[in-house]
This record gives C-alpha cells, structure tokens and sequence, in this order.
C-alpha cells in the first residue's frame, strides 16, 4: 500500500468516529416548557472537595455567589440545616429577595439535635421577613434516627418558640405509616421522588404519579397545607427498573413538575439547585447529580428547547479521533506490509478502541469527587487504556502480512482480571444494588474491544469462533500456556448473567412498602419478574457479561477436545 493510501484510511475511520459522537449526542427535543421561576430549590452550596461528613463547609463568598445566581431562577430555597455555615442563609437570601425554608437537621446525637434546634429558632426569630416556615428534621423516620414520639417533642419545642408554620419532611408514605404526626405541624411536607420509589416509575409516568401521591396524602389529611418537599429526577447514575438516569429525562421531569404544580396549585420544591459531590459517598453516583446546576456552577439544562445529554461531546470526539489516528498511524507505519483491507481493519479498530476509552475516561472523572477518586479513576482508566492498547497491538502486528504475532500474556491476564472483577461486581449489585453502579462503561474495552478483534481473527485467518476467541490463543496465537481455569470462569460469568437483573427483583423485593402494599406472593411475583427486565442497563450488562464469557467457554471448549 502507498503512504497516501494509509493516510486516508485512517482520515475516513477518524471522520466516522466524529460523526459518530454527533450523532448520538445531538440536542434532544422536548416539546413541554416552563420558563417561569421555580417555587423553590434545595440548597447546600457545597462545591467538589467540600463536604459536612468531613467538616469542609462552603465559605460566605460561595454561599453569596451561588444565592445571587438563583435570584430570579427561584423564588425561594429550602435549606437542610441551621447551622455548618447555612446559619448566614437566610441573612444573605433577604438581600436578593429570595425567601428560605429554614430547617433543622435531626439525626441520633441529643447534643447535636439541641444544637440544630436552637440555631434554628434563633434565626427564624431573627429573619422573620426572610424565613416563611420552618422543618424541624428531614427523613429522620425513613432513616430510623428517632421514634416518632422523640421527633414530636422536637417539633413541639420550635413550634412553642417560632411564628412561623412548622413541619417535618418526609418520604410521602411515612406520613400515611404515622398519622399521629400531622395534629402536630402546620403543613405537611412530602417527598416525592418517582425514581426512587419502591416501585420506581419511569419518567413518561411521574406526572400521574406525582398528582396521585399528592391527592392520597391531601385525602388522608383533609384541610392541612401540603408542601412537595423533594422532587426532582437524577441526571446521571445507575438506572432503577424503569426508571433511567439521564439529563433528559432530569430536564422533563423539572419541566412536567414545574407545569404540574402550576395547574394544580400544588406548593413544590425541586431537589436540587446544585449537583453535591459529598453524596456520592452515601448514595453512589445517583446521590450526586439531583442537581438542575452541576458542582463547577454550569446550569444542566434550560426549562425550554431541546437537551444535550452531554454538552462536551465535541472535546471527547476530538480527543478519540486524535488518539485512535495516532494508534492506527503507530501500527502502520511499517504499514506499508499491510493488504488494504487489513489496513482499513487495523485504522477502524484503533477508532473503536479509542472512542471506548475516551467513553471510560469521561465517566472515570464524572465519577471522580475527591482526590482519592481521582487516583482510582486515574488507575482504572489507565487498565482500560492498557488493555486497548495490547489489543490494537495484536492486531497491527497480526494482521501485517506474513506476520508471526508475539505472544502477550499481559493482555491474557488483562482479560481474566477484568472477568473476575465483573463476577465480583455483579455479586455486589445483588447484595447492595439500590445505589451501586452499574459497571457498563468500565467494562467496554474488555468486552466490545476484545470481541471486536476475536471477529477479526475469525475473518482475516478463517478461523473456527472458538480458535478465534479462546483467551489462550487471543495474544499468543496457540504459544504454550494458556489459561488455566477456563471452565469456572466460564459458569461464574453465565451466573453473573442471571444475577445481573435478579439482583433488581431482590432489590424490590426488600422494599417495605412494596412488600405492604402487595402482601401476596401471587401479587408479588409479575412485578417481581417484571422489573427484572424494565431495566434497559442492567439487560445491557447482562449482555456485556456474556460477552465476557465467550474467551473462557471457547477456551473451555478447547481443551475439552
């Protein structure tokens, strides 16, 4: 092949690969607007690297900021705590016309509960033309922290000393589990958070969901005041049965709640203004990103027009496309040795491999919200990195004609690393699945990359599938050695497929409120069975998984002859 001939391939396969991240990240419409302020937004100001858990709270120059940008966006805020820096809220909220939702934080330590409460009523009192209402203790019952009689002698003690209305916040059906508590407060505050519901619901169905919840607790509690504490629509994360994380869905769902709650008169808060980092310690991904601002301060989405799902996607394509011409170039530039066709196999290939690693990588750093986060993404992206770039070596040097492919154990051992990992990554869903990830985008080289060059073994050597995929003869091509223990890899991975979306059945299944509002087995199971394939994910990673397991069965199959 002529120089100029290399050269073009690898121009075509890197135009492809950009047009291919435009494609897939193009503005997604959405017909239904709302360009009004909102009633009000969760607030904590925290920023990346700042968190209550380790005491790092947001300065008066970033709570003054992030205030002043919420002017005008918000007509109030709702705050979760009197004290740990948020005491200065409602001071600085009256300056740009903003009213507060003051609340206290209530948890299991006496002394820290006193605290909260008196800071709280001290600023009520002080800030009575900024602070409307107060909320003494967020999901304190969902938690477990206090009984209800303890939470009512902490809502009768703020009641007695504050003009203003008073409530607790909880999730919806813990106001129906313990009426008791609305003689006590002057509004009810609800959580409704479709996502998050026993039996999560998808984002085309929230806004019956919403008016239903809403109407059932305004039945149960005829003639008191509602406020929708929470609602809102996480923008990225795991998904949950039929309900996926992304900004699109996050954008309609702020704009279906905004609308509904205009036509219906509810009173409403969107959880959050900002995106908290902090979370992602306690509640995952998902935890983090509630936000309609993310933590650097760049607002998601607007309330009209069409979404981007991700706004950076021209930076990522530029970055792939450069890193795969770069690998391709790398194997051929001896390339001169390589049938045409090859060639254009090896340039495809490289582009493949790249725009998979710049995917992982980008998540890598969403997922990143500490310096320890950083160096495991910066550990895991450079696996995935290095297993991409062990592939697109075997397949340079292989597919040159005449070639003889040197032997990588490195890559073998790549590969069954990342199958052990996937093993023990499903087992974690099944046990914990409610905030863990779901590991797709870490597993892409593994699976699609490797994948990807056993289909070119099969066409450019004519080899059987399994000749083309054992792990064994992958990077070696038949060099002694080989893995070992194919079999057991083999049927933990087959497992792996079937724990995949049983572990969102047994996630259901430990709901309390599922298991009482359908106390039948016979009730149970269709929705059982049901969830576990509503979730488009996890099916994926099911999928993903059994991809993984083609290596070790062909392998299996091998050495069984």
């Amino acid at each position: 092949m002529r120089l100029f001939a290399v050269l073009a391939m690898v121009a075509a396969t890197a135009a492809a690969s950009v047009a291919g991240w435009w494609w897939f990240n193009r503005p997604v419409p959405i017909a239904l607007s709302f360009d009004e302020p909102f009633a009000s937004v969760s607030f904590a100001p925290f920023r990346w690297g700042e968190s209550p858990l380790s005491h790092d709270y947001p300065t008066r120059a970033e709570i003054e900021r992030d205030l002043a940008s919420l002017a005008g966006v918000a007509k109030g805020v709702r705050t979760y705590t009197a004290r740990e820096g948020l005491g200065l809220v409602p001071e600085i909220a009256g300056k740009y016309g903003l009213e507060v939702t003051h609340s206290a934080w209530l948890g299991r330590e006496p002394p820290i509960n006193d605290l909260e409460v008196r800071a709280l009523i001290a600023a009520a009192n002080e800030h009575p033309d900024t602070i409307k209402r107060v909320i003494v203790g967020n999901e304190v019952l969902l938690r477990k922290d206090l009984t209800p009689e303890q939470l009512i002698g902490y809502i009768r003690r703020v009641r007695a000393a504050v003009k203003q209305p008073v409530s607790y916040a909880d999730v919806w059906a813990f106001w129906l589990k313990h009426p008791e508590l609305a003689k006590e407060v002057d509004f009810i505050t609800i959580h409704i958070l479709p996502y998050w519901e026993d039996e999560p619901v998808s984002v085309d169905d929230a806004a019956d969901h919403v008016v239903k919840v809403y109407r059932m607790v305004q039945q149960a509690f005829p003639g008191k005041p509602i406020l929708i504490g929470e609602s809102g629509w996480p923008t990225r994360g795991r998904d949950r049965g039929p309900a996926a994380a992304n900004m699109v869905n996050g954008a309609k769902f702020v704009r279906t709640l905004a609308k509904l709650a205009k036509e219906n008169g509810f009173d409403y808060n969107v959880v959050e203004a900002f995106d908290q980092p902090w979370k992602a310690k306690l509640e995952g991904t998902i935890g983090a990103n509630w936000g309609v601002v993310d933590d650097r301060r760049h607002v998601k989405f607007r309330m009209s027009g069409p979404v981007e799902e991700n706004p950076g996607w021209p930076v990522q394509a530029a970055a792939s496309a450069l890193l795969g011409a770069a690998g391709a170039l790398w194997f051929l530039r001896r390339g001169l040795r390589h049938p045409p066709l090859r060639a254009l196999a090896v340039a495809a290939l490289a582009q493949g491999l790249a725009v998979l690693v710049v995917w992982q990588a980008m998540n890598a750093w969403w997922l990143a919200y500490d310096i320890p986060g950083m160096i495991w993404a910066g550990i895991r992206v450079g696996l995935h990195a290095a297993l991409a770039a062990l592939i697109l070596k075997a397949a340079g040097e292989g597919l040159r004609e005449g070639a003889t492919p040197v032997a990588s154990r490195w890559a073998e051992r790549l590969v069954a690393m990342y199958a052990a990992a996937a093993v023990a990554d499903t087992l974690i869903l099944l046990v914990m699945g409610r905030y863990r990830d779901i590991p797709n985008i870490e597993f892409l080289v593994p699976a699609l990359g490797v994948a990807a060059w056993a289909l070119l073994r099969m066409g450019f050597y004519r080899l059987p599938w399994a000749k083309a995929f054992a792990v064994g003869r992958l990077f070696s091509d038949g060099a002694p050695g080989g893995f070992g223990p194919a079999k057991g890899m083999t049927l933990w991975l087959w497992a792996s497929v079937l724990i995949a979306p049983l572990s969102e059945a047994v996630a259901l299944a430990q709901g309390d409120d599922f298991v009482a509002m359908h106390p039948k087995l016979s009730d149970q199971l269709p929705l059982l069975l049901g969830i576990m394939v509503a979730n488009r994910e996890m099916l994926v990673w099911s999928a993903m998984l059994a991809l993984l397991s083609l290596p070790f069965w062909a392998e299996w199959r091998l050495k069984g002859r």
